[in-house]
Order: C-alpha cells, then structure tokens, then sequence
C-alpha cells in the first residue's frame, strides 16, 4: 500500500495492490504493516450502504479523548469526501479539501482533528469505514455542509438528500 497524494499535510490518499485475471480481482484492503497504516488501530469498522446518488453525510466529529482518525474505502459506486483540518495548531487550521473515491483500489486517511463528510456521486454506494476510537454520541460534533467558511465544493447538481441530525448542525464560526 502506497501513499500516492496528501492534502492539507497528513490525510493520504492511499492506493493498494491489485491483480486482476479473467476470475476478477484481488485487492489487498488493509494492512497495517504498511507506512500509511502503521500508526492506524481499527476499534470500529461501519458499512453504510447508500440508495441514492445525491446523498450527502456529514460534517462529523468527536471531540475530546473521542477524537478518531477514519479510512474510507469504497466498496461499490462513488463519493466525493470533504475533510476539514480542525487542529489549531495546523498549518492547514480550517482548510477544506475534497477528494473522490470510488471503487478502484483507492483509500483515504483522515487522522484525528479533523471534520468529515461525504457526497453520494452514484446510486447503490457502499462506503466501508474504520476508525481508531470509538463512537460516543456525547461527543460528537459537526459542521452544517453548506457552512460559508469552508466553501465546499461537493459537485451538487440538485439539493443534497441529508439528515435530519445534519440539517441542524451549525456554522462553524457560531459554536
């Protein structure tokens, strides 16, 4: 597994060893024997399966000792994931980036500190992903997804199908 991209300094974006013959394929998921892995332990692994294209999850985060770092994988279809650097003492404190995912033997790694959410690009997605923490809804924070500030561009065509739990989050700048 090889880190072939980083945003904002430390998420990676992260392409794994493939082979392919006329059986189908092999892709190698995860391995933490792996630099971009090495410092990653999963506690929790989650499968959301995503009906709609359009569909959009986030901007979530924990705070305190709930903090966790999150790799993305996508199983079947697309997103585009939108990450925030929330660390104060970043370089990159309240940059935004988005990158697209989709079944191909590509991987993303957000490390801890920052804000994530995904847009459905394809109908039938699955997004298989793990963190380092587990989730404690007490701790749980987010950003509403159109907050001015960030100015994310999540390659909308229509109004997003979003949560009620999403809808309510606040600007960032009010909290």
């Amino acid at each position: 597994m090889d880190v072939i991209k980083y945003f904002l300094g430390d998420v990676r974006l992260i392409q794994s060893p493939l082979a392919a013959d006329d059986r189908g394929c092999f892709i190698k998921a995860y391995n933490r024997e792996t630099e971009p892995l090495a410092d990653f332990s999963i506690c929790q692994i989650n499968l959301v399966n995503n009906r709609f294209r359009n569909t959009l999850r986030g901007l979530h985060y924990q705070t305190d000792i709930w903090a966790e770092s999150k790799f993305f994988r996508v199983l079947r279809g697309g997103i585009r994931v939108a990450f925030i650097d929330l660390r104060t003492n970043s370089n990159y404190y309240l940059k935004s980036e988005v990158c697209t995912l989709e079944n191909n033997g590509y991987a993303l790694l957000i490390p801890r500190g920052f804000a994530t959410g995904y847009l459905v690009i394809e109908d039938d997605t699955d997004v298989l992903y793990c963190s380092d923490n587990y989730y404690r809804p007490e701790f749980e924070s987010g950003i509403r997804w159109n907050d001015p500030l960030f100015n994310i561009d999540w390659g909308l065509t229509n109004d997003p199908i979003i949560s009620d739990k999403d809808i309510k989050w606040i600007d960032y700048i009010s909290q």
